[in-house]
């Protein structure tokens, strides 16, 4: 009788460590819905930036208020739609932003960079 009473309270304490390894895990960036926006770019009609940017700025914004960091990539996709809609003042600034916060980045962007001063 006591062998079963231990075998349950350890089967028990099994399924709770078992399932405390199922808990979601904090995750260091605040994605919002740039995934569905990066599908959306995508798949849709590219000349709808202003929406997009709309999104993106959103999902900033609410990184802020949760005290969380964007993903990486973010502000460079920001960047390439203002350069795509023609605001390269903001889409230089979005770049600076994401070499600020990602500097493996930086090749990469001054690639991108290059590629609009031109423009």
């Amino acid at each position: 009788m006591l062998k079963k009473q231990y075998f349950i309270y350890l089967l028990f304490a099994g399924m709770l460590f078992v399932l405390n390894g199922c808990q979601s895990s904090n995750t260091i960036y605040y994605w919002g819905d740039y995934q569905e926006v990066l599908y959306n770019y995508n798949q849709s009609d590219k000349n709808n930036y202003t929406q997009q940017i709309q999104d993106l700025e959103k999902t900033i914004e609410k990184a802020k208020s949760t005290n969380k960091s964007v993903p990486p990539g973010l502000h460079a996709h920001l960047g390439l739609l203002y350069a795509t809609a023609g605001d390269k003042n903001k889409a230089f600034e979005q770049f600076e932003k994401e070499k600020t916060l990602f500097p493996e980045s930086k090749h990469f962007i001054d690639f991108i960079e290059r590629k609009y001063q031109g423009k």
